[in-house]
């Protein structure tokens, strides 16, 4: 199981919301083995997501998403035989998607998950692709998936979400 970023880590109180999080986690497709959390599209968390994009720490688009996580894996991979590290199982990175998505979307959603499961925690949103192009990226484009690519914007999201497990 991943284990949150190191700064969350060290808060008791998030640690447990985190635990009970994962316990909500479902698998997201029908052919699917990943199991992730459901979650709804809250002001709070849209604001945690538009903060991202101004950052520049959101991406949008599957493919686009897929290419920088096989770039940053080739980059890990060297590191960790140079230095002789193990993966450290723990989130770096946030993969946000829509739950309007075809099966064949999320099979790849899938795929893409198990491939980068030691650092990559997948989200689905109750909202439409329509709904998050719009709000996050300002055109009438569907954008199905998403990406936080940088700590901060993960801390962000994570905590907001969790908050909202806590208050349900």
């Amino acid at each position: 199981m991943l284990k949150l970023p190191r700064s969350l880590e060290t808060d008791t109180e998030l640690q447990l919301l985190f635990h009970n999080l994962q316990k909500s986690f479902q698998v997201f497709s029908p052919d699917g083995t990943i199991k992730v959390p459901s979650v709804e599209l809250s002001d709070n968390l849209i604001h945690a997501l538009a903060f991202a994009r101004r950052c520049g720490s959101l991406r949008g688009g599957l493919e686009s998403i897929e290419t920088l996580l096989q770039t940053e894996e080739a980059g890990l991979a060297a590191v960790r035989a140079k230095q002789k590290q193990k993966d450290p199982n723990r989130i770096s990175r946030v993969f946000l998607f829509s739950n309007d998505g075809s099966e064949r979307f999320y099979r790849h959603c899938d795929a893409l998950l198990i491939r980068y499961k030691s650092r990559v925690l997948g989200i689905k949103i109750n909202a439409s692709s329509a709904l998050l192009g719009k709000t996050f990226f300002g055109k009438e484009k569907a954008v199905k998936a998403m990406l936080l690519t940088r700590k901060d914007a993960v801390i962000k999201v994570l905590s907001v979400i969790m908050a909202k497990e806590f208050e349900s």
